[in-house]
């Protein structure tokens, strides 16, 4: 039996979300603490703060989101069996390369930090944005989008979620045009306030940037054995050579993540364990084809819950 550790991207966040994490386990509190050293300022104020405006902020979002599944993966992993791979969507990946040992907290939160600086200086206005489709067979979304961008609109595919999900960038007037097409088919188009663009074309200064400015202090250690899985190509990946060439891929390339599950599946992992927080992981696996046996640690009673089986 194959085993395999899951971990979730940025989705959208509203007034204290995941709260029960800190409330309940000094560790998360601790690695909010860490945190915030690393960064210089209050992460845990601002992530939990009353304002979504705030809370949705791409370094607060992004580095409280994995500074919870850091802190959790370190509460429960000696209790999984060695898993096989680890993998996650978007950021999810960046969650896998720092919880199986590739990378450390304090270099995974710098280097999330620089992404967002890079990625807003070059998207100020924040004219694009992003919505998640649902319920409706991806090939008939992508003709739809190819006929918008034909007409002038900016239109491109982020994440493949599976057959009928997706992650849609561009322009908001072509997005509201795509979820009106979708909704004839019974298919339901959602905002997720991810700021700038991601995983797409208009990223491609981005990306250069990102490896000019930052490459060079990028540091990963090398880990045997556990490989992770490409966002971008749905391969292994276990080097750092490899690791820096999917950061620098994934900016610009969607997210394959039906092919990633397809290829562990392949690859006989029949049991997958689910790690942070959000809901997008578990509805992925709920609407595909794969039949595997899951776990999801989402919330803290599930954490207690497995704790006090050990």
């Amino acid at each position: 039996m194959k085993t395999a550790v899951l971990f979730p991207p940025l989705m959208k966040l509203k007034k204290k979300s995941y709260n029960d994490f800190y409330e309940e386990f000094i560790e998360v509190r601790n690695k909010f603490e860490e945190a915030s050293d690393i960064l210089g300022f209050n992460l845990a104020e601002q992530f939990y703060s009353d304002d979504e405006d705030v809370i949705n902020h791409g370094v607060v979002a992004r580095c409280g989101t994995v500074t919870i599944c850091s802190a959790v993966h370190d509460m429960i992993r000696d209790s999984l069996p060695k898993p096989d791979y680890y993998l996650g969507p978007s950021l999810g990946l960046i969650n896998a390369i720092h919880c199986s040992g590739r990378m450390s907290f304090s270099d995974t939160l710098r280097m999330i930090k620089a992404m967002v600086d890079i990625e807003t200086s070059e998207f100020p206005d924040n004219k694009y944005g992003v919505y998640f489709f649902y319920n409706i067979d991806t090939n008939l979304l992508l003709e739809y989008m190819k006929e918008f961008r034909e007409q002038g609109g900016v239109l491109e595919p982020i994440m493949f979620g599976n057959s009928t999900q997706m992650i849609v960038n561009g322009d908001y007037a072509s997005l509201e045009k795509l979820s009106t097409k979708a909704a004839k088919h019974g298919g339901l188009g959602v905002i997720v306030p991810y700021g700038p663009p991601s995983h797409c074309r208009l990223l491609e200064n981005v990306a250069q940037r990102f490896k000019k400015e930052y490459a060079p202090f990028l540091n990963f250690n090398e880990v045997n054995n556990i490989p992770l899985v490409s966002n971008v190509t749905a391969d292994e990946i276990s080097s750092p050579d490899e690791l820096r060439h999917e950061l620098f891929q994934q900016y610009t390339l969607p997210v394959q993540w039906y092919e990633s599950l397809k290829y562990i599946y392949s690859q006989g992992v029949t049991e997958v364990t689910v790690i942070g927080p959000g809901q997008f992981i578990t509805k992925s696996l709920k609407f595909t084809d794969i039949p595997f046996q899951s776990e999801h640690l989402l919330a803290a009673n599930d954490i207690k819950s497995k704790l006090v089986s050990l």
